[in-house]
């Protein structure tokens, strides 16, 4: 319920380098806050078999000296571009997270690793997670690590997005537990937005606690909201819903992540997943 002040971001070099990064930074700005970025690599020793069955030690080493240094040339040349993308910006940047910030700031982590493993781990001590669409529009291994493990809310971003100024906020309420949290993870954001819309597939109007409930939630934060239904017709769910998300104008919706169980969606497909195909708003959820 805390307006965020530690952001963190991962990155990879999968393009759209510069969008994604000038979106975080747009972000850190809108919340005054301290964005971290997290460039990962491999370490390549993982992958290459070694003893009797695999190659020479001495061939792995150079390898790996080959990988390492193509790795330091990259991460430098995009913390440089990072750093003039900050100047640009107006976001202060630093070699550590700040404390009592008065400006936005945020700082460049390199780190050795599994990607998603070091973003669930470091999200624990994160306000927010961004996470940029991924470049498939399918879920990747970083985006469920964060929501499965971190226990924060995630801002899954599209990957061009460079600007970030919420005045208009469609919450997909289905009354589920994940829903409920993404609501009071949300109500900063809320609080700043000057239109405010529960928004329920008419199947699951009556589910308890019902987008009237909300209404009177969000009133007790003094922010103000109406509620709507709509009718799936021969749409899924989740393309009903993000139609009426973009006739209301939106700059972000707001819902649960997985709200069904994993195996499920995966199998079946689900609100999630297709938010991941196919937003081209940015979205707040919660597990």
């Amino acid at each position: 319920m805390i307006s965020p002040k530690l952001i963190l971001m991962p990155l990879s070099t999968s393009g759209h380098v510069t969008e994604r990064l000038k979106g975080g930074l747009a972000v850190a700005k809108y919340f005054n806050a301290h964005l971290d970025v997290f460039h990962t690599h491999l370490d390549p020793k993982r992958f290459l078999p070694t003893g009797q069955l695999g190659l020479p030690s001495k061939l792995v080493k150079e390898l790996d000296s080959v990988a390492g240094r193509f790795a330091s040339t990259e991460s430098a040349n995009l913390k440089s571009e990072f750093i003039n993308l900050c100047a640009e910006q107006k976001v202060i940047y630093t070699d550590t997270s700040t404390t009592h910030l008065t400006h936005p700031s945020a700082a460049w982590h390199i780190n050795l690793g599994l990607r998603s493993e070091i973003i669930a781990e470091q999200g624990k001590v994160a306000d927010l997670i961004i996470i940029p669409q991924s470049k498939s529009g399918k879920s990747t291994s970083t985006f469920e690590a964060s929501v499965m493990r971190s226990g924060k809310p995630i801002l899954l971003v599209p990957r061009q997005m460079t600007n970030f100024d919420i005045k208009t906020v469609v919450i997909g309420w289905n009354a589920s537990t994940e829903v409920s949290r993404a609501l009071t993870y949300s109500l900063p954001l809320l609080k700043q937005a000057t239109k405010v819309v529960i928004c329920t597939s008419a199947s699951s109007a009556d589910k308890m606690p019902n987008g009237h409930e909300v209404v009177k939630y969000l009133a007790q934060h003094d922010i103000k909201s109406e509620f709507v239904t709509f009718n799936n017709g021969r749409q899924s769910t989740a393309k009903a819903f993000m139609s009426v998300a973009q006739m209301h104008n939106a700059d972000l919706v707001v819902m649960g992540a997985f709200t069904h169980r994993r195996i499920h969606e995966q199998i079946f497909g689900g609100m999630t997943n297709y938010m991941l195909a196919n937003t081209t708003l940015p979205i707040f959820m919660a597990r």
